[in-house]
């Protein structure tokens, strides 16, 4: 029933990617609806097959790769989803979060059948809020990216994504969600010292993703300084924002991956 539900919201959120993709060859409003719909629903087996994931190995997910990605595809869609009631301008960056979804779930399915508990001390309140943190802030600076890369195509082309905001507006969402990304990086950051507090007895220790998560946040603090303090906007920004975007992948999935540390030592395929 887990592979079931799974596939059915991966072939969901794929009926969602053409939907976008049509809406953005067509403009048609009635593409970009569907496309909206099927990924709202898509979250529903998602859910339920995270749910599933979750009772049967009696952790949250954040030990296999499948866990992982497949979670953060469900927050991205979900936070998408929400930023959508707030500003509905930005409904139409639809045609971005439905492939990421469809791509991501992809990547997730080679761990599926691979499950592992994991020791008492990665069951805390602390490394939850860690966890849930982390993957707001991937969602948030996926999404900053993607209207980044909204601007850059309209900039090039104004006529294209005319259901788009104005090139303006999608500069200053970006900025606002790399502010939201910022924000979700330092909580992450206090929770996860919190967490080793309670398990090792310190705060700190210079683990290589605990630097990581550090320079990333000191990146996204200079890339807010400029759009503060210098005034930088347009394709500066989006370039810089893409930069962000990068330390933030490097940290959430190459480090937490490839390199040896706490947060991997009991990570079944990667």
């Amino acid at each position: 029933m887990q592979s079931i539900l799974f596939w059915s919201a991966v072939s969901l959120y794929a009926l969602a990617t053409v939907a976008w993709f049509a809406w953005a060859a067509t403009g048609k409003a009635s593409a970009s609806t569907a496309g909206r719909a099927l990924l709202a629903f898509g979250l529903v087996p998602h859910a339920a097959s995270l749910a599933m994931r979750w009772v049967e190995v009696g952790h949250g997910p954040y030990n296999t790769r499948y866990e992982v990605i497949s979670a953060d595809t469900f927050i991205l869609v979900a936070v998408w989803l929400a930023a959508t009631l707030f500003a509905r301008g930005i409904a139409g960056l639809g045609v971005f979060v439905a492939p990421a979804a469809f791509l991501l779930m992809g990547w997730s399915v080679s761990t599926f059948d691979l499950k592992r508990e994991v020791p008492i001390i990665f069951k805390s309140w602390w490394l939850f809020l860690h966890i849930g943190f982390a993957k707001l802030f991937f969602a948030s600076i996926l999404l900053a990216a993607a209207c980044a890369a909204a601007w850059l195509v309209k900039d090039r082309r104004p006529q294209a994504l005319r259901k788009l905001p104005s090139a303006e507006k999608l500069d200053l969402y970006a900025h606002q969600f790399t502010i939201i990304s910022f924000l979700f990086l330092g909580v992450m950051i206090v929770a996860g010292a919190l967490w080793a507090h309670q398990s090792w007895g310190r705060y700190w220790g210079w683990d290589p993703i605990e630097t990581s998560a550090l320079v990333t946040w000191i990146v996204f603090g200079l890339v807010l300084h400029f759009r503060v303090l210098h005034r930088w906007t347009g394709k500066r920004m989006a370039w810089l924002t893409f930069v962000a975007l990068g330390f933030a992948v490097v940290t959430l999935f190459v480090v937490a991956i490839m390199v040896p540390t706490v947060h991997n030592s009991y990570m079944v395929g990667g």
